[in-house]
């Protein structure tokens, strides 16, 4: 059931329904990486469609507009908010006040266009095998990256909803997500899989330090703009090494 609470909660595919709390999706956050296997399979399966109608370009383009449906823009935003509160704010208690606003400001709209636009141009400059690992395996470590600033830093807002959801992932949340991140990794990854298993993570506990230190901790829209710049990262490399 933790499955489906995970995936129901990270994308808008049908699940059953589950009465959640955020201590429930906590405790799912252990799936998290394999819910994000299944949309980067639809991704890819997409992705590989397309190539039979368009332009390289267009492909790219019309898959990432997919990722962000598929996933309702859940972790955009994330980042925006997040982009909004740093870029906005003078001081911590000014940055969280910006980032509970649900109006899109121009540091956070800058985030989110400057996200797409990356995505779509490290697909378009990816060949063809690796780009579809790439799309598999960015939702999986995104994910994941999740997890780690879940498990490791303080929540901005203590008694709040990602606090509540912080709470929920233990240890054996971690584990479990990291067994499935790294099978994934070395087994749909190759090389660019291998060699993302410590960046991933590395990257994401210096992004969610650097965030903790201007906003005392973190927050549910961290979380998103730790799982996009994750995936972003993931797309990086396979471009790099395509």
């Amino acid at each position: 059931m933790d499955f489906f609470r995970a995936l129901g909660f990270l994308t808008i595919l049908p699940c059953p329904r589950l009465e959640s709390t955020p201590e429930d999706l906590g405790r799912s956050s252990g799936w998290f990486p394999l819910a994000g296997a299944l949309l980067g399979a639809l991704l890819a399966a997409g992705h590989a469609g397309l190539a039979v109608l368009l332009p390289p370009q267009a492909e790219a383009a019309f898959t990432v507009v997919l990722w962000a449906f598929l996933t309702r823009g859940l972790h955009l935003d994330g980042l925006a908010d997040t982009f909004d509160g740093i870029g906005g704010g003078y001081c911590r208690e000014s940055r969280l006040a910006i980032m509970k606003d649900s109006r899109l400001g121009t540091f956070g709209g800058i985030a989110v266009a400057s996200a797409l636009v990356l995505k779509i141009s490290l697909l378009a400059g990816t060949g063809r095998t690796a780009a579809l690992q790439a799309l598999f395996l960015a939702p999986v470590l995104g994910r994941w990256a999740i997890l780690f600033a879940l498990r490791f830093f303080p929540s901005a807002r203590p008694g709040g909803m990602g606090d509540l959801f912080r709470k929920g992932c233990t240890s054996g949340c971690l584990f479990t997500g990291t067994a499935a991140a790294v099978l994934l990794a070395a087994a749909a990854g190759g090389v660019p899989g291998i060699l993302l298993l410590p960046l991933v993570p590395l990257s994401a506990l210096l992004f969610s330090w650097w965030l903790a230190s201007l906003l005392g901790g973190l927050t549910g829209d961290s979380y998103g703009a730790v799982c996009e710049l994750s995936e972003i990262l993931s797309l990086c490399l396979f471009a790099a090494l395509r």
